[in-house]
């Protein structure tokens, strides 16, 4: 018996209450599982303030040290 045949037997036997409680259960690690295959293929690059500073003319390790010495 497989996994999904195992939790479609055990839900059959709940009140009807209790299997939309279940059906809440899934629906939700359903929408974990998408949201977290999307933010995993992000890198950051793709980041809006990625690239922001190409054109400036400044030494970001100076910049970085400056801001930290004051």
């Amino acid at each position: 018996m497989t996994v999904a045949e195992q939790v479609q037997q055990i839900t059959a036997q709940l009140p009807p209450e209790k299997q939309i409680e279940v059906l809440d259960f899934v629906s939700s690690l359903q929408n974990k599982t998408v949201f977290l295959s999307v933010v995993s293929h992000r890198t950051l690059k793709d980041h809006a303030a990625f690239g922001s500073w190409k054109q400036r003319q400044i030494d970001a390790v100076n910049y970085q040290r400056s801001l930290r010495s004051d």
